[in-house]
């Protein structure tokens, strides 16, 4: 199973919900990011939510990560758009494992 990733508003209404590959590769990425970085604090089998302020944090690290191939390459890309979508709304994301 994969970690389903959710954008929530301010007031945590679901306004979108990533889907696909990305989150497959996302569920395999979080046990291989480094420790202490913010990937690596998305639990796996429990739920983990970033607010505006975590994701700024989250954005750096996506943007420092040198995608290993086609499906890395979309994760942060999909998860990059989600984050600024989710700081523009005040909100969070809401990454909820099995």
């Amino acid at each position: 199973m994969a970690i389903d990733v959710y954008m929530e508003n301010q007031i945590h209404e679901r306004t979108e919900r990533l889907s696909g590959r990305i989150l497959e590769t996302l569920t395999g990425y979080v046990l291989q990011a480094p420790l202490g970085s913010m990937i690596r604090g998305i639990h796996k089998y429990a739920d983990t939510m970033f607010n505006s302020y975590q994701l700024k944090f989250l954005l750096d690290e996506l943007a420092a990560i040198s995608p290993q191939d086609e499906d890395e390459r979309e994760m942060i890309l999909a998860l990059t758009s989600a984050a600024e979508k989710a700081i523009r709304q005040n909100g969070y994301l809401w990454f909820s494992g099995d």
